[in-house]
C-alpha cells in the first residue's frame, strides 16, 4: 500500500505527464479503468534502482507483478527497436541500445526474489 510507505511516489515531469494524460483519455474512451501507481513505481525504479523502495509500496506477494511489468517493458522496447531499424531510424534505435541493462538494473537476481523481513 503506497499510503503506508516511508517513500513518496515520484511526480512525473511535464512530458511524461502529458503522455499519461493522453493514455488515460484513450482508456476512458475504451471504458478501461487505469491506475497510474504502477507507472509511478516504474518511474521510481528507473530513477533510483532500489527494490526496497518498490517493495515498500507493495505487499510482498505482489513484487513478482512488478518484476513481470519491468520484463514486459523490456520486451516492448525490443519490438520498438525492431520497428526503428525497419524505418532506418538509427539514431533512435541507438538511444535504446542498453535498454535491458538500464531497465533491469540487477532486478531479476536471487536477492531480488526474496524480501528480508526486519527483526
Amino acid at each position: 500500500n503506497t499510503a503506508n510507505s516511508e517513500y513518496e511516489l515520484p511526480t512525473p515531469g511535464p512530458a511524461l505527464k502529458e503522455v499519461m494524460n493522453v493514455t488515460f483519455e484513450m482508456a476512458e474512451k475504451l471504458e478501461v479503468e487505469m491506475d497510474d501507481t504502477l507507472c509511478l513505481m516504474m518511474l521510481d525504479w528507473c530513477t533510483h534502482k532500489e527494490i526496497t523502495r518498490v517493495a515498500s509500496w507493495l505487499d510482498a506477494h505482489m513484487l513478482g507483478v512488478f518484476v513481470k511489468a519491468v520484463l514486459r517493458v523490456v520486451s516492448y522496447v525490443d519490438v520498438v527497436r525492431e520497428v526503428l531499424l525497419g524505418l532506418n531510424d538509427y539514431e533512435a534505435y541507438n538511444k535504446l541500445d542498453q535498454h535491458t541493462d538500464l531497465l533491469l538494473g540487477g532486478l531479476v537476481t536471487n536477492e531480488s526474489l526474496y524480501l528480508r523481513q526486519a527483526d
